[in-house]
């Protein structure tokens, strides 16, 4: 341990990484991106690989940003609960993250000026984003009452996705109109962190701890994971409307892929509860990770066909 303290600080920085912000996750990302411009790019019109490339960096700074601030935000909770982790165990500090945190702003500042100059819209919904993270990290000024209120805790912290497809849209388009196909895509990616919260925090007897609250422990592990079942039903639902917004179709295929993904990952779910540990709970986390990024992909895909 004491070898890892005197490392370098970019690999110190680096097992943080591979522990809080895997580089696994950045596919995400820039899908999110990719969706985004693909909505809100007005038809016959294209954009040009150095912003594609900008906006990717720019989503990928945006979401290290928000893991930043949530290990802040949880700081003194993870101490308590999770001991163990790069930070907690004090190999990097809280300022080395607040100086990671301020690169990821910088990027994000130069990023727009490069893209935007004086577009009003982009700036506009940049400071959106940045309120309504802020408010997240001070957890509204009702940290006590939210954590009471788990459920309401999670929907006010999922929220912040439209906020970023806002902003990403912005970003590919400044004259993106709120019009249905980005509504839609707002509800399609608010409804995936709120599947993938539920997932992550349905644990079986072997994980869950009395004085860590999850959505099994208040709802029951069969409850939650209908919960979760139903939110992939609507998932596939927004998709099939956004796709049909934006092309007037919806090719056969797209059933065949989404129905195949989807039935795989309802299996593992109720895998789980037959058999409900640390290991089936990780196979959900990926099967719905999967189900998530495939439904982007084929709306991405059916856009472009």
């Amino acid at each position: 341990m004491t070898a890892i303290k005197n490392g370098s600080l970019f690999c110190r920085m680096m097992l943080w990484v591979s522990e809080r912000f895997p580089v696994t996750n950045t596919p995400l990302f820039f899908i999110l991106w990719f969706l985004s411009y693909s909505v809100a790019m007005p038809a016959g019109e294209s954009i040009s690989p150095v912003k594609m490339a900008v906006g990717c960096l720019l989503s990928l700074s945006f979401f290290l940003l928000l893991r930043v601030l949530d290990e802040h935000k949880d700081y003194a909770d993870d101490c308590l609960h999770h001991p163990q982790r790069v930070l907690q165990q004090g190999i990097i500090s809280l300022s080395h993250l607040k100086l990671l945190g301020a690169l990821c702003v910088l990027i994000q500042l130069g990023g727009m000026f490069l893209i935007a100059g004086g577009q009003q819209q982009i700036w506009l919904s940049w400071t959106l984003l940045l309120c309504w993270t802020s408010l997240m990290t001070k957890e509204f000024f009702v940290a006590e009452w939210l954590k009471q209120h788990f459920s309401l805790y999670a929907l006010s912290h999922t929220l912040v996705m439209p906020f970023v497809i806002w902003w990403l849209a912005t970003l590919a388009s400044p004259a993106a109109a709120l019009n249905q196909p980005l509504i839609l895509l707002m509800l399609l990616a608010f409804l995936c962190g709120l599947s993938f919260e539920i997932t992550r925090k349905c644990k079986g007897p072997d994980e869950e701890r009395e004085e860590v609250t999850t959505w099994s422990q208040l709802y029951g592990r069969p409850l939650s994971i209908l919960m979760v079942i139903a939110l992939l039903i609507l998932m596939v639902c927004v998709q099939y409307f956004l796709i049909l917004c934006k092309t007037g179709t919806v090719s056969l295929w797209f059933y065949g892929v989404s129905g195949g993904v989807n039935f795989f990952a309802v299996s593992q779910l109720l895998i789980f509860l037959i058999n409900a540990n640390q290991k089936n709970r990780k196979r959900n986390e990926a099967v719905v990770g999967a189900v998530m990024l495939t439904g982007y992909v084929l709306c991405i895909v059916e856009i472009y066909l």
